[in-house]
């Protein structure tokens, strides 16, 4: 007990789920990673049967209600698309570039995404097709996103460009400083 407060334990929040609902949890943990510090703790209880939603635990009011893991997105990484694997007839695809010509630990190419061809991994975070957990994206969702990414990668293309366009001047540069073998010889004739 601290200052007045009693920490909960699993038993004691079990009884109290029981006394408010009549049914008992059949698992009850804390949710999360919590900080033992913290005056107030989340906690999730796992019933075989569905109790009544909107009940208080320990005359607290919170937020009771069922819950639902999250979806996760799904990523085939057969064909680098978003669909579930076990059901994708398409092609195997790089993961670099979204060839099907070639296996990814081969690929020279640059990196172009195979869903919104933008300037990424097919698999990034940044990509604009990607599904969202709740959503995907559209037909003309998709035809925008790939428009944009496609522009996106043409921008990063022409800038690699005119870098390996300039490194290649600088180096030629360098090399047209240094006197060739008949620039010598004149130079030891005046001499």
């Amino acid at each position: 007990m601290l200052e007045g407060q009693v920490e909960v334990t699993k038993s004691m929040l079990a009884d109290e789920i029981e006394r408010v609902s009549t049914i008992r949890p059949a698992f009850v943990k804390p949710y999360g990673a919590s900080n033992p510090d913290a005056p107030h703790r989340t906690w999730m209880a796992f019933f075989s049967e569905i109790p009544r939603t909107g009940f208080t635990v320990f005359d607290e009011y919170g937020v009771t209600r069922n819950f639902k893991k999250k979806q996760q997105i799904e990523f085939c990484k057969r064909c680098n698309g978003h669909h579930n694997i076990r059901t994708c007839s398409r092609a195997p695809s790089c993961g670099n570039c979204g060839s099907t010509m070639h296996s990814q630990d081969v690929c020279m190419a640059a990196t172009k995404c195979r869903n919104c061809g933008g300037p990424h991994r097919s698999d990034s975070h940044r990509c604009l097709a990607r599904p969202t957990r709740t959503s995907k994206p559209t037909k003309e969702q998709l035809k925008v996103y790939r428009k944009a990414g496609d522009r996106e990668y043409q921008a990063v293309v022409r800038a690699n460009a005119a870098e390996a366009r300039a490194l290649s001047a600088e180096q030629s540069d360098g090399v047209n400083e240094t006197p060739n073998s008949s620039q010598i010889s004149e130079i030891n004739a005046e001499n």
